[in-house]
């Protein structure tokens, strides 16, 4: 399944000729911060990353880049335990599935106020607010980074706009409304507010579905399309939302 000349693997996106993946919002450390408010909750969300992960490796391979878009971890203002270990986990496991000198691109999310102390020590990690390659802008898509890349944004030699940050789903229901299941989704097509061809890539993030593109953010515009990932990785072309 594709979208522009990206495939859709799993809830990522990849471009096969140039070996680059696209990883929407991880949230790192997420269990950590409920858990520093009172919440007890089990620890399993790095475990379900690394196996998805690992899901979509195996189907695709070895890569040359894999490009963040940004809330690589979750807790604002400081890096806890678990986010700086997790961090530690993942990048092994990314290093793992590069080539020789493969780099890991990251941009910064508004969850990532406080990443460098921990990314500095990697040689092929970089922080950027923005990441361009030919025609397609990557960033996460908060309104702090929409300032920053606001001159890239109407730049008229980019034609295609990819951000994470809104955890994009999709509710289907019966015809009763009765019974409702929430899947994480891609949404993409024609956006009149940044007048370019825009992908919104879901949440990688294991533990929550994200929210749904009508009701709850409206990003939804007249002639997107969706694509639905199920708990699997299947994938669903559910062409143009009405």
């Amino acid at each position: 399944m594709k979208i522009y000349d990206f495939e859709v693997i799993d809830r990522c996106l990849f471009l096969k000729k140039e070996k680059i993946l696209i990883v929407g919002d991880l949230h790192l450390g997420y269990e950590d911060s409920l858990a520093s408010k009172g919440f007890a909750v089990p620890r399993s969300q790095f475990i379900q990353t690394k196996e998805i992960l690992e899901r979509i490796f195996k189907k695709i391979g070895k890569v040359k880049k894999i490009i963040l878009l940004g809330d690589v971890k979750h807790v604002f203002g400081k890096i806890m335990k678990q986010e700086f270990f997790d961090f530690e986990q993942l990048i092994r496991l990314f290093n793992e599935n590069l080539i020789k000198k493969g780099e890991i691109i990251i941009t910064k999310g508004n969850h990532d106020t406080i990443l460098e102390p921990i990314s500095k020590k990697y040689e092929n990690i970089t922080l950027y607010d923005q990441y361009i390659l030919d025609n397609t802008l990557f960033f996460h898509g908060d309104t702090q980074s929409v300032k920053k890349n606001y001159k890239s944004i109407k730049d008229k030699k980019i034609k295609l706009i990819v951000i994470g940050h809104f955890h994009p789903a999709y509710i289907l229901k019966d015809k009763n409304s009765v019974k409702q299941e929430k899947f994480k989704c891609f949404l993409y097509g024609f956006s009149s507010e940044y007048k370019k061809e825009i992908i919104f890539v879901p949440s990688f993030f294991p533990l929550i579905e994200g929210s749904d593109i009508i009701q709850e953010l409206e990003i939804y515009e007249k002639g997107m399309k969706a694509i639905l990932i199920d708990g699997n990785g299947k994938t669903y072309d559910f062409g143009k939302i009405k």
